[in-house]
C-alpha cells in the first residue's frame, strides 16, 4: 500500500511539473509570433499614484466598479483550460448605449498594441519609485487611441469598450475590460491565453483586484 501511495505521489508530482514545462514550451513558440507588436520603450517618469481605469464618480473608490470574472479561474476561450490572467470589470453605473472610455491605472508608456476584434489590447510599461518595472494590459477595446511609444498619464484616453450591441454582433459578451497587472512581458502578450499552470500564472501576473485595492489605500 505504501508503494502504491508513493507511486501516486510521484505521478502527481510529474504531472504538475510537466504541465508547467509544457506550458512554457508552448508559450515560447508562440512568443515569436507577437514579438513585432512590442516596442522596448524607456520609461523615465515614475508612478505617482494609482487609479481605477474608468472615469467613475471617484476613481479611487472600488465600490464604483463591478468585477464580473476573477483572476485565476479556468477559461474555455482561445486555448482551452488556460487560467484567467486578469479580471473582467465594468463601471457599476452604466448605460448600455453610452460609450465607456478606458484610462491608464498609472502613468507610463505604451509598449504594445496587439490582437484584433474582439480582443484588441494595449499594454503600458510603468516604472515604480524603487525602479521596479511592471506592465498593465487592457483588453477588449473597440477602439485604441494612442500609439506605441506614446507617453500616457491617468487622464489619457486609451480607448473605449464595446457597447452591448457591438459585442453581440461578434457573438460574445465583450462589453467589459479585461485588466492585467504583469510582472513581466517576455511573452509579448501570448501568456494571456496560454498560461496552463498556477506556477506560470504567479510567475508573470499579479491578481489585479488585490493589487489595485492595495495601491488605492496608499497615499500619493
Amino acid at each position: 500500500m505504501n508503494k502504491i501511495f508513493q507511486l501516486l505521489l510521484i505521478l502527481l508530482f510529474f504531472f504538475i511539473n510537466s504541465s508547467s514545462v509544457i506550458s512554457d514550451i508552448y508559450t515560447e513558440e508562440d512568443w515569436e509570433l507577437w514579438r513585432e507588436t512590442y516596442k522596448d520603450v524607456k520609461v523615465k517618469s515614475t508612478v505617482k499614484g494609482w487609479f481605477l481605469p474608468f472615469k467613475t464618480k471617484d476613481r479611487k473608490d472600488i465600490k464604483t466598479i463591478d468585477i464580473i470574472s476573477t483572476f485565476g479561474s479556468p477559461r474555455l476561450s482561445y486555448v482551452k483550460g488556460h487560467f484567467h490572467t486578469g479580471i473582467d470589470m465594468i463601471p457599476k453605473k452604466r448605460n448600455r448605449d453610452e460609450y465607456i472610455y478606458v484610462y491608464p491605472v498609472a502613468d507610463g508608456s505604451v509598449c504594445s498594441i496587439h490582437l484584433t476584434h474582439p480582443h484588441k489590447t494595449i499594454v503600458i510599461k510603468h516604472r515604480l519609485k524603487d525602479g521596479t518595472i511592471l506592465f498593465t494590459s487592457y483588453k477588449h477595446l473597440f477602439e485604441i487611441y494612442p500609439e506605441k511609444g506614446d507617453r500616457v498619464n491617468v487622464q489619457t484616453r486609451l480607448g473605449r469598450l464595446y457597447t452591448r450591441e457591438e459585442a453581440l454582433k461578434l457573438g460574445g459578451r465583450y462589453d467589459h475590460l479585461h485588466l492585467e497587472i504583469r510582472k513581466k512581458f517576455d511573452d509579448y502578450g501570448a501568456a494571456s491565453w496560454t498560461t496552463m499552470s498556477r506556477t506560470n500564472l504567479n510567475k508573470r501576473f499579479y491578481d489585479p483586484w488585490k493589487f489595485i485595492k492595495e495601491k488605492l489605500k496608499q497615499k500619493k
